[in-house]
Protein backbone atom coordinates (compact mmCIF):
# COMPACT_ATOMS: atom_id res chain seq x y z
CA UNK A 1 0.00 0.00 0.00
CA UNK A 2 1.39 3.45 -1.12
CA UNK A 3 1.77 6.69 1.17
CA UNK A 4 -2.25 7.92 0.27
CA UNK A 5 -3.41 4.52 0.50
CA UNK A 6 -2.13 4.19 3.92
CA UNK A 7 -2.90 8.06 4.65
CA UNK A 8 -6.62 7.35 3.80
CA UNK A 9 -6.76 3.47 5.48
CA UNK A 10 -5.69 5.36 9.20
CA UNK A 11 -8.50 7.81 8.06
CA UNK A 12 -11.08 5.55 7.54
CA UNK A 13 -10.74 3.51 10.49
CA UNK A 14 -9.79 6.91 13.05
CA UNK A 15 -5.95 6.21 13.86
CA UNK A 16 -5.60 9.67 14.34
CA UNK A 17 -2.56 9.21 16.57
CA UNK A 18 -0.43 7.08 14.06
CA UNK A 19 -1.14 9.41 11.08
CA UNK A 20 -0.08 12.54 13.32
CA UNK A 21 2.85 9.97 14.00
CA UNK A 22 3.43 9.95 10.31
CA UNK A 23 2.18 13.86 9.49
CA UNK A 24 4.75 15.01 11.99
CA UNK A 25 7.65 13.17 10.37
CA UNK A 26 6.64 13.52 6.60
CA UNK A 27 5.08 16.62 6.33
CA UNK A 28 4.38 15.34 2.37
CA UNK A 29 1.49 13.56 3.66
CA UNK A 30 -0.44 17.05 4.73
CA UNK A 31 -1.13 17.06 0.19
CA UNK A 32 -3.56 13.86 1.27
CA UNK A 33 -4.88 14.97 4.31
CA UNK A 34 -5.74 18.58 2.57
CA UNK A 35 -8.00 16.61 0.07
CA UNK A 36 -9.75 14.89 2.29
CA UNK A 37 -11.12 18.40 3.75
CA UNK A 38 -13.57 17.66 1.40
CA UNK A 39 -14.12 14.30 1.68
CA UNK A 40 -18.15 13.14 2.04
CA UNK A 41 -17.72 11.56 5.38
CA UNK A 42 -17.82 14.43 7.55
CA UNK A 43 -15.75 11.96 10.56
CA UNK A 44 -12.54 11.56 7.99
CA UNK A 45 -12.88 15.81 7.05
CA UNK A 46 -12.49 16.44 11.16
CA UNK A 47 -9.53 13.50 11.70
CA UNK A 48 -7.82 15.20 8.35
CA UNK A 49 -8.56 18.73 10.21
CA UNK A 50 -6.88 17.97 13.31
CA UNK A 51 -4.08 16.09 12.27
CA UNK A 52 -2.96 18.62 9.44
CA UNK A 53 -2.96 20.84 12.76
CA UNK A 54 -0.85 18.33 14.58
CA UNK A 55 1.81 18.17 11.75
CA UNK A 56 1.34 21.96 11.82
CA UNK A 57 2.36 22.48 15.37
CA UNK A 58 5.85 20.79 14.32
CA UNK A 59 5.40 22.36 10.67
CA UNK A 60 5.05 25.43 11.01
CA UNK A 61 6.35 26.82 7.61
CA UNK A 62 3.92 23.94 6.04
CA UNK A 63 1.19 25.07 8.40
CA UNK A 64 1.57 29.13 7.47
CA UNK A 65 1.07 27.58 3.82
CA UNK A 66 -1.70 25.72 4.37
CA UNK A 67 -3.77 28.45 6.25
CA UNK A 68 -3.10 30.75 3.21
CA UNK A 69 -4.35 28.33 1.15
CA UNK A 70 -7.19 27.56 2.98
CA UNK A 71 -8.24 31.52 3.49
CA UNK A 72 -7.88 31.99 -0.11
CA UNK A 73 -10.60 29.05 -0.78
CA UNK A 74 -12.61 31.20 1.31
CA UNK A 75 -12.51 33.75 -1.18
CA UNK A 76 -15.13 34.25 -3.97
CA UNK A 77 -12.42 34.72 -6.64
CA UNK A 78 -11.51 30.98 -5.94
CA UNK A 79 -14.19 29.49 -7.35
CA UNK A 80 -13.80 26.93 -4.31
CA UNK A 81 -16.10 25.88 -2.00
CA UNK A 82 -13.86 26.68 1.39
CA UNK A 83 -16.41 26.14 3.88
CA UNK A 84 -15.07 22.44 4.76
CA UNK A 85 -11.16 24.19 5.25
CA UNK A 86 -12.40 26.16 8.08
CA UNK A 87 -12.11 23.04 10.67
CA UNK A 88 -8.58 23.12 9.85
CA UNK A 89 -7.89 26.24 10.41
CA UNK A 90 -9.08 26.05 13.66
CA UNK A 91 -6.74 23.04 14.33
CA UNK A 92 -3.85 24.82 13.06
CA UNK A 93 -4.80 27.41 15.20
CA UNK A 94 -5.51 25.51 18.47
CA UNK A 95 -1.87 23.45 17.92
CA UNK A 96 0.04 26.78 16.87
CA UNK A 97 -2.03 29.98 17.80
CA UNK A 98 1.39 32.22 16.24
CA UNK A 99 0.79 31.12 12.77
CA UNK A 100 -3.35 31.92 12.63
CA UNK A 101 -2.99 35.23 14.42
CA UNK A 102 -2.91 37.31 11.16
CA UNK A 103 -5.54 35.45 9.56
CA UNK A 104 -8.10 35.63 12.69
CA UNK A 105 -9.52 39.34 11.91
CA UNK A 106 -9.79 38.47 8.13
CA UNK A 107 -11.48 35.03 9.27
CA UNK A 108 -14.20 36.78 11.55
CA UNK A 109 -14.75 39.46 8.80
CA UNK A 110 -16.36 36.94 6.11
CA UNK A 111 -18.90 36.12 8.85
CA UNK A 112 -21.28 38.07 7.10
CA UNK A 113 -21.76 35.00 4.77
CA UNK A 114 -24.65 32.68 6.51
CA UNK A 115 -23.09 30.04 4.87
CA UNK A 116 -19.88 30.20 6.33
CA UNK A 117 -20.50 31.92 9.78
CA UNK A 118 -21.18 28.62 11.91
CA UNK A 119 -18.21 27.40 11.05
CA UNK A 120 -16.54 30.79 11.53
CA UNK A 121 -17.79 31.18 15.40
CA UNK A 122 -16.92 27.21 15.85
CA UNK A 123 -13.17 27.29 14.68
CA UNK A 124 -12.32 30.72 16.46
CA UNK A 125 -13.90 28.55 19.60
CA UNK A 126 -11.88 26.29 18.91
CA UNK A 127 -8.61 28.55 18.79
CA UNK A 128 -9.85 30.50 21.75
CA UNK A 129 -9.09 27.45 23.79
CA UNK A 130 -5.20 28.15 23.37
CA UNK A 131 -5.34 31.95 22.44
CA UNK A 132 -8.18 33.59 23.54
CA UNK A 133 -6.49 37.09 23.38
CA UNK A 134 -5.81 36.08 19.35
CA UNK A 135 -9.70 36.26 19.36
CA UNK A 136 -11.46 38.43 21.78
CA UNK A 137 -10.75 41.03 19.42
CA UNK A 138 -13.32 39.93 17.11
CA UNK A 139 -16.03 39.05 19.06
CA UNK A 140 -17.49 42.78 17.56
CA UNK A 141 -17.52 41.75 14.09
CA UNK A 142 -18.92 38.32 14.85
CA UNK A 143 -21.82 39.84 17.00
CA UNK A 144 -22.82 42.54 14.29
CA UNK A 145 -23.31 39.13 11.67
CA UNK A 146 -24.79 36.35 13.99
CA UNK A 147 -28.08 35.32 13.42
CA UNK A 148 -30.02 35.55 16.90
CA UNK A 149 -32.81 33.62 15.37
CA UNK A 150 -30.77 30.81 14.63
CA UNK A 151 -30.90 28.74 17.92
CA UNK A 152 -27.25 27.03 16.50
CA UNK A 153 -25.41 30.03 15.94
CA UNK A 154 -26.73 31.68 18.92
CA UNK A 155 -26.03 28.98 21.51
CA UNK A 156 -22.03 28.40 19.13
CA UNK A 157 -22.12 32.71 19.78
CA UNK A 158 -23.12 32.44 23.33
CA UNK A 159 -20.65 29.27 24.44
CA UNK A 160 -17.80 31.78 22.65
CA UNK A 161 -18.28 34.65 24.76
CA UNK A 162 -18.56 32.62 27.66
CA UNK A 163 -14.82 32.65 27.07
CA UNK A 164 -14.39 35.45 27.83
CA UNK A 165 -17.16 36.88 29.84
CA UNK A 166 -18.76 38.57 27.23
CA UNK A 167 -17.84 41.14 24.76
CA UNK A 168 -15.07 43.71 24.74
CA UNK A 169 -16.52 47.19 24.73
CA UNK A 170 -13.28 48.79 25.09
Amino acid sequence: MGLKGRVMELLRVGDEQTLGALATRDPGVSRFLLGRLWDPDKAVRRRAARVLGVASGVHPEMGVELVRRLMWALNDESATNGLHGIPAIAEIGFNNPELVAPFVEPLASLSWDDGLRSEIIRALTRIAETAPEEIRPVCNTLAENVDFEDPDERQAFEGLLGMFGGIDDS
